[in-house]
């Protein structure tokens, strides 16, 4: 490959990006890479580097930047690829959060090249905003394979026992020091796709230590509720802390809950792209017509979308035929079903229901029992449940104040969170969080209030507010308060 250096994109600590010209006219990006340290591990950056551009040239998807070459310059690598003009964290800074319509487009393309690596055997283990890229037009892809691992390459590239991956965007299960797999790209896509919507990670915000430590925990924060519902459900299905709760990436784009590794030959060798576009309908008319759903269909297209790419055109039947009706599956209503499944309206939860069985069958067969308006007593319990798992239930109290007691008095709220659950109580007045507590699997944790003011006296209005951290559950959580100011 012959080009032309006519400009400098960027540099890094460690990088210079080179815009280059080619002798077809079109635009490069040059990535010089400088090594450093020792002898060996100059060499082992060299192997680092060579094995991403394997991996690339494995891959072929509009929605996976490719590695065009890797040359030997010096004691320089540089890396040649397609020029892009800027990353989802570069368009978050510049332009605040994104539309819903938008995050949704760049999720269906990033779930499909996703869904394209991992059926060839190819997990990334890094996914955040700043390894999505965008073309000249706009279209997003996933950048920076360096620490993928597959079948064929993974031993010695990684120090034994040693954490790959951001903070703020990692799987629960990597940042636990466990292996990374297909699901650990999902929730970190997930991730990526709330931040763009929200310009905050899953684990809040803190110190890298702080949110690795939360992130090991599984403890993700829900969803605003501002969010369209349907997109609420679709994330909060990638960010379930459990690995095997998520969807595949394929089964979250809207396609075949499949995304097994494809040991074939042409898998193996890579296919032109004109042949995976035509692989690609094909699953998608196969998988509609056996009706065979195992997970939420996540950022799918309308249903006018679908039966459009579902039905073929339609042949004309012998006069003698009946007529027939082409029919189009939604997820709670198979074709041959009269009505929709208990709770839902077909295809999604009706509002204060919520599947958490995954058993299309049965629908939504959670209920939110949740009453707003209603008020914490003194010693009296109070139950309520959370459904769907992204609700955040809000109560009032008065809590009494004596000018007697200075700041010597404690206000109480005691949580017990449902089994196999972890919820956060959070004590708030005039907006600020006067504490917090956190009870996991039945057992109580309460959260310790001090008197806001030392000097006043009569009776303050407080907000308890309950949410989820970890886990989902029908069952109710108990909260008692005591104490006053």
């Amino acid at each position: 490959m012959t080009y032309t250096v006519v400009g400098l994109l960027g540099r890094g600590g460690m990088a210079v990006v080179e815009l280059a010209v080619d002798d077809q006219g079109r635009q490069l990006a040059r990535k010089r890479v400088s090594l450093g340290g020792s002898a060996q591990q100059i060499a082992m950056a060299r192997h680092r580097i060579r094995r991403e551009a394997e991996i690339l040239a494995s891959l072929d998807h509009p929605g996976i930047v490719p590695l065009l070459a890797v040359e030997d310059d010096g004691a320089d690598v540089v890396l040649v690829m397609p020029r892009m003009v800027g990353s989802l964290a570069d368009r978050v800074c510049q332009r605040g959060t994104l539309p819903p319509s938008e995050v949704v487009a760049i999720g269906r393309a990033l779930l499909d090249a996703l869904a394209t690596a991992h059926r060839q055997g190819v997990v990334h283990r890094d996914i955040k905003p700043a390894n999505v890229l965008f073309d000249a037009e706009g279209h997003p892809a996933l950048a920076d394979f360096g620490v993928a691992i597959t079948r064929q390459f993974t031993p010695g590239l990684t120090v034994v026992g040693s954490v790959v991956g951001t903070p703020e965007f990692i799987a629960p299960e990597q940042a636990a020091g466990r292996p990374a797999t297909a699901a650990s790209d999902v929730f970190s896509l997930g991730a990526t796709l709330a931040y763009a919507l929200t310009g905050r990670g899953p684990y809040g915000e803190g110190e890298p230590m702080a949110l690795m430590s939360r992130a090991a925990h599984g403890q993700v924060d829900p969803l605003p509720r501002a969010l369209p519902e349907d997109l609420r459900r679709s994330l909060g299905a990638m960010l379930d802390p459990r690995p095997e709760r998520r969807p595949s990436a394929a089964a979250a784009s809207g396609g075949p809950n499949g995304t097994k590794v494809d040991l074939s030959p042409r898998a193996v060798r890579g296919e032109g792209q004109r042949g995976k576009r035509v692989a690609v309908v094909a699953v998608i008319v196969v998988a509609l017509a056996a009706v065979v759903v195992t997970g939420r269909a996540l950022f799918k297209p309308s249903r006018a979308t679908t039966a459009t790419l579902a039905s073929p055109p339609p042949k004309a039947a012998p006069a003698a035929a009946p007529s027939t009706t082409a029919c189009t599956p939604l997820l709670y209503l198979p074709c041959g079903q009269t009505s929709p499944a208990s709770g839902t309206d077909g295809s999604n939860c009706l509002s204060g229901r919520a599947d958490f069985d995954s058993v299309l069958a049965n629908g939504c067969e959670a209920v939110s029992d949740y009453q707003p308006g209603q008020v914490l007593q003194g010693g009296q319990p109070l139950r309520a449940n959370l459904v769907p798992a992204s609700a955040v239930d809000t109560f009032t109290t008065q809590v009494s104040e004596s000018l007697l007691n200075l700041c010597l008095t404690k206000f109480r709220v005691t949580i017990t969170a449902p089994p196999g659950t972890t919820d956060k109580v959070e004590v708030i007045r005039d907006g600020k969080v006067l504490a917090s507590a956190t009870s996991t699997n039945l057992e109580p944790a309460t959260a310790t209030a001090s008197k806001p003011a030392c000097f006043e006296s009569g009776s303050s209005a407080v907000t308890i507010q309950v949410s989820a951290v970890f886990g989902q559950s029908s069952e109710d959580f108990r909260l008692v308060s005591s104490g006053s100011w």
